[in-house]
């Protein structure tokens, strides 16, 4: 299970935090390119926060270059209630 230390690492670090609060409120696995069209951000850069995510364990790779999240949706409110704090 994920625990506390990773999420207060998304709160340093911000690209990690927009991929992930993006998958998460889409409740379904996105790409890397559609997560970038979608936070206008460089695929590169959204690259780099999924592997991170990937290997803190909060989102799953399910197919080429696609990725969804691990907690519940019912998390979005408390977790974009957690990040603005």
């Amino acid at each position: 299970m994920t625990g506390i230390e990773e999420l207060e690492g998304l709160k340093r670090a911000e690209s990690q935090q927009q991929v992930f609060l993006c998958l998460v409120e889409s409740g379904e696995a996105m790409s890397s390119q559609e997560i970038a069209g979608k936070l206008q951000l460089s695929v590169n850069a959204v690259n780099i926060a999924l592997f991170n995510l990937n290997n803190k364990g909060l989102v799953d790779r399910v197919g080429r270059g696609s990725y969804r999240y691990k907690l519940g949706p019912i998390l979005v409110n408390l977790l974009k209630e957690y990040f603005s704090s």
